[in-house]
């Protein structure tokens, strides 16, 4: 089955595990719900599909946060579309736009199975719904700037200071349901990294001196709204047909330090709220290497925000083509911020360049992203993970440099649809074949 697309390939792949990991909720939510949504999947893995469209309405019934109910709402949409019921579809669609922020329109346009659905007069008001939202988004000073989730936590952390027996009991009730779709979002797609409720609390109680330390700096978040203002209107004279949804900041127990959904960006101030006197000896190595200063969060903020435009872009399974999707994010992230976000990498790859990108050229081509991308198991004292951060970055810097026309270079990037091309077109294997920094 199709399940929703996000805009990063990685994003995706959690997402549709999580839809068929229904096991990994049961300490967090309504048992009944559960049910319904493991019924659910197995009669559409059946075929049963009228079946399965009805428990998953169900499961909507049940749900408390408006992230899982718009799921659930799409797999039902999807099943009524499969048992060739386009009007029933089309329902569950609505519910999942108009009441639960499902703002994917490509995947709604090009999905087969819903050629019946795009038929109906309906589906069109519904596209005209969606597009003038998308529209709305176009303004930078009209973009969201979601601080609420942050003020949740800590009020939710005060309550677990007074009753740590009921730990789970209160970060489910007086953070994620009472937070923000985001935080719920974020929540969902995130829970096969963070082990549901209980992971989220052990993190939480592992490191209780960081916790109290960065508590003062995520608090100050909002103040940064104008600085960052600053940096999407950068990003809107290079490129015009930018949008700019919702950026909402969370807690989000280490799980990333940024997220593009179908709610806009997610960024973990946690990751990213660090100052000089903040103790790290409760952090592992790849934490301590990764912890961002508060100064450094909007750089955060651009990198997630050059995400966000990359919707029409190719994708596939590449390490070429996800090592450019973040090193652009890093390289237009920088353009517009005046740093990019994983500068680290820059300091940790001079005198390096040759080998990494040799070693590189072995494996751009096959689906080992993994050995390069979201690889913090690697880690050590002596090499960062994530280098094919680095990798896409000087790719997209030397075809940028080389351009005559900056602003079309950056809409080259910007959709791209053949990546071994575009690799050619900025000569980057030449310059970094013979560097010799």
């Amino acid at each position: 089955m199709t399940r929703l697309s996000l805009p990063k390939a990685i994003q995706l792949c959690i997402a549709i595990l999580l839809c068929f990991s229904t096991e990994i909720f049961s300490q967090d939510f309504n048992q009944e719900a559960n049910r319904h949504q493991k019924l659910g999947d197995s009669l559409e893995h059946a075929k049963q599909y009228k079946s399965a469209a009805r428990h998953y309405q169900a499961e909507v019934k049940l749900r408390k946060m408006i992230a899982y109910k718009k799921q659930a709402s799409v797999n039902a949409g999807y099943s009524y579309a499969m048992a060739q019921m386009p009007d029933s579809a089309l329902v569950c669609f609505e519910n999942a736009v108009r009441q639960f922020g499902l703002s994917n329109s490509n995947w709604l346009d090009t999905e087969p199975a819903l050629a019946q659905v795009r038929k109906l007069k309906r589906f069109t008001e519904l596209r005209k719904y969606m597009s003038e939202l998308q529209g709305a988004q176009q303004d930078p000073d009209q973009a969201m700037f979601v601080t609420s989730d942050i003020n949740l936590f800590w009020k939710a952390y005060d309550l677990y200071q007074k009753d740590s027996s009921n730990a789970q009991k209160i970060f489910l009730t007086e953070y994620f349901e009472k937070g923000s779709p985001s935080l719920q979002e974020y929540y969902r797609i995130k829970t096969p990294n963070i082990g549901g409720l209980k992971g989220f609390v052990h993190n939480i109680k592992k490191m209780p001196r960081f916790y109290e330390s960065i508590r003062a700096n995520t608090e100050q978040v909002a103040a940064l709204e104008d600085t960052i203002r600053v940096i999407y209107r950068n990003l809107k004279r290079w490129y015009k047909p930018s949008k700019f949804p919702n950026t909402t900041f969370v807690i989000g127990a280490w799980s990333s330090g940024g997220t593009v959904t179908n709610y806009g960006s997610i960024l973990g101030a946690d990751m990213q709220s660090a100052n000089a006197n903040t103790p790290i000896s409760e952090l592992n190595l790849w934490q301590q290497k990764n912890l961002i200063p508060f100064v450094g969060l909007k750089h955060v903020v651009a990198h997630e925000l050059v995400h966000v435009q990359q919707n029409n872009m190719a994708g596939d399974t590449t390490l070429l083509c996800h090592a450019i999707q973040e090193g652009m994010a890093d390289f237009l992230g920088e353009l517009i911020s005046g740093k990019t976000a994983n500068e680290r990498l820059q300091v940790w790859a001079v005198g390096n360049e040759k080998k990494v990108w040799a070693e590189f050229k072995k494996e751009m081509y096959l689906d080992r992203y993994s050995n390069w991308i979201a690889n913090s198991n690697q880690e050590t004292a002596d090499r960062p993970s994530d280098l094919g951060y680095w990798v896409g970055y000087q790719i997209c810097k030397a075809y940028f440099e080389q351009a005559s026309d900056k602003k079309k270079a950056i809409s080259d990037m910007l959709n791209i649809k053949d990546y071994k091309a575009f690799l050619i077109q900025s000569k980057a294997d030449e310059k970094l074949s013979g560097s010799t920094k």
